[in-house]
């Protein structure tokens, strides 16, 4: 595999900031000018970019950096549910929130020392601070056609506008499925979170077809580059996990090192499913998402390891060897 190809995907253990450098050399990402989209969905175990891992990757990216990430309706201490028609009415409540968690995880202070700028694709919606929505339809049809949530055209900042032709990282936390579960979520996910509500439970309706729009968006826009990492933690949801969500259980898996980076997103996520036994190419955002950006070479997928087996009983075995996360404390708590 080489990062010359902009179909392939590159695979790293990473225990060193000289690591991952030499990952993103690999995958041929350079340049002085980054966005990076971490994962800041909840504060649920293992299932956040944390102040460690932004960190690393601050460090070793050069040049100017800014991160972009809309208000999620978890990212809170889950003492209310935010939806659709409250949404509106708890843009207070929510900032707070944010600030709440963006504060006890350390993230701020990550952001500050590395003088980061922080763009909020939800409030700068808010704000009516957006890129004219026909601008952003002609790039974005020209390169792949339209969207089916045409909305999504209205909904980039202009800030991120401005930068447009520069390197995406869209960096993603390994939250990977098993066969008990139907759960995951990559790189191809990760970007979901630029849609700007706070509670995107309507584009739920047809999740896969929402994830792939906005994957669209942001790809013709930008220089989107996939990293995919469980270097410190990872999350496999199962039925017998001991965390759990609203929607299944899981475990989290510490210290497995694992990063995979790549500008095709439906290959690091075909890629990083290899890692731990499952395919997913059969699986709709996948199929769709292949559909739209070219689909998964063989040769491209055929190299990876399998590290943990989820088709099996693999928790006790990482328990044994100590890489099972038993205790959490909640970033909010």
């Amino acid at each position: 595999m080489t990062g010359t190809d902009p179909q392939a995907a590159s695979y790293k253990t990473v225990r060193s900031p000289e690591d991952l450098a030499r990952l993103l050399e690999e995958a041929g990402v350079g340049g002085d000018r980054f966005i990076i989209k971490p994962n800041w969905f909840d504060p649920r175990p293992g299932s956040q970019t944390d102040a460690r891992v932004l960190d690393l990757v601050l460090s070793v990216l050069p040049g100017k950096k800014t991160i972009v990430e809309g208000h999620s309706h978890a990212r809170n201490d889950l003492s209310m549910k935010i939806t659709p028609e409250n949404q509106d009415a708890q843009r207070e409540w929510i900032r707070r929130q944010e600030h709440a968690y963006l504060t006890r995880l350390g993230l701020y202070e990550v952001m500050a020392r590395h003088g980061v700028e922080y763009i909020n694709i939800t409030e700068e919606v808010w704000a009516g601070r957006t890129a004219p929505a026909d601008a952003v339809r002609g790039l974005v049809e020209e390169e792949y056609g339209p969207v089916a949530h045409q909305e999504l055209y209205g909904s980039v900042p202009s800030k991120l506008f401005d930068l447009r032709g520069q390197t995406l990282i869209d960096l993603a936390r390994v939250k990977m499925t098993s066969p008990s579960t139907r759960d995951f979520s990559l790189t191809m996910k990760n970007l979901f979170g630029l849609v700007p509500p706070p509670s995107r439970m309507t584009y739920h309706d047809d999740l896969p077809r929402s994830i792939v729009d906005i994957d669209m968006v942001y790809s013709a826009l930008f220089d989107v580059v996939g990293l995919c990492e469980g270097i410190y933690h990872s999350v496999v949801f199962w039925e017998g996990g001991r965390f759990a969500t609203p929607w299944s259980h899981f475990d989290v898996i510490k210290d497995l090192g694992l990063a995979v980076c790549g500008r095709h997103l439906p290959t690091v996520d075909v890629f990083v499913a290899r890692l731990f036994g499952q395919d997913l190419e059969q699986r709709a955002v996948v199929k769709l998402g292949m559909e739209v950006f070219g689909r998964v070479r063989p040769e491209d997928v055929a190299a990876a390891p399998v590290l943990v087996d989820a088709s099996t009983d693999f928790v006790p075995v990482l328990e044994a060897a100590g890489k099972i996360v038993t205790e959490w404390r909640a970033p909010l708590s």
